[in-house]
């Protein structure tokens, strides 16, 4: 028992204190990045940190205009192997000594959504690489008009704003915060005659589109040619409901979200 506090309190020392930075490349991606949506309509965006190594903490805070869109769904990717759950022993067999709070904190009135998470797995731990997936976000648009979605890390140090907590550390001790954040990484447009299908935000729902939707088809998170982009109910899975409403939608022409710059 003793073992296992000890690897939980480790992260948040980690995460908690100034360490020497590194200047690595890691950035932070959304899929989909642009979405266009009727008011009602769901969006499930997924959020991912790039080009990480032996990466053991996280912590990202997403913003969004709160009079556009409202989260009625938002999770850490909680795995022992490969997500943001702790596990002392190392053994994903083993549940009592699995650990995933803090839990995600949605702000609705402010428009903003908190993660944070470590990924300690006892004496077997050696960190998340490559492409990581953080989390997601399943918003509902309730009004017409852009929503921005801007990323900034989770936590800054509450005596000096310009100092930071440590939000991403690596196994070794190192700092490798995302280069690419506080920033504009997104855009969702609200419209009562928005292009639900237009997956690829080109301004019409046509064969490239289909493309896209048709090599999602029939399946769900977790799965390797799942497409969140084609999730058009945002309901973790691409069936019979988002066909509708891309069906809806074929060849027609629209206004497109911009990416963001």
């Amino acid at each position: 028992m003793k073992k296992i506090l000890k690897n939980v309190a480790l992260i948040f020392f980690m995460a908690g204190i100034l360490l020497p930075a590194f200047a690595f490349a890691t950035t932070i991606t959304l899929e989909p990045s642009t979405a266009q949506r009727k008011i009602g309509g769901k969006i499930r965006m997924h959020v991912y940190v790039n080009d990480a190594i032996s990466l053991i903490s996280m912590g990202v805070k997403v913003s969004f205009d709160p009079s556009v869109l409202q989260v009625v769904e938002a999770s850490k990717y909680e795995n022992v192997v490969d997500g943001w759950l702790m596990d002392g022993d190392g053994d994903p067999a083993t549940t009592g000594d699995q650990y995933n709070n803090p839990a995600v904190d949605i702000d609705n009135t402010a428009g903003t959504v908190a993660m944070f998470g470590g990924h300690l797995t006892g004496t077997s731990t050696v960190g998340l690489n490559g492409k990581v997936l953080l989390g997601w976000i399943v918003f509902e648009a309730v009004g017409n008009g852009d929503s921005q979605i801007n990323l900034d890390l989770f936590k800054y140090h509450p005596d000096d704003p310009v100092e930071k907590f440590n939000n991403f550390v690596n196994l070794d001790g190192s700092v490798d915060e995302p280069t690419n954040i506080p920033g504009q990484l997104g855009m969702i447009c609200v419209l009562d005659d928005a292009c639900v299908g237009d997956i690829n935000s080109s301004g019409r729902v046509f064969y490239d589109d289909y493309a896209l939707f048709n090599a999602a088809w029939n399946t769900q998170f977790g799965d390797a040619n799942y497409n969140p982009a084609c999730d058009l109910d945002g309901d973790g899975r691409i069936f019979y409901s988002d066909y509708a409403l891309f069906n809806a939608d074929w060849n027609k022409s629209c206004s497109s979200c911009s990416p963001p710059m």
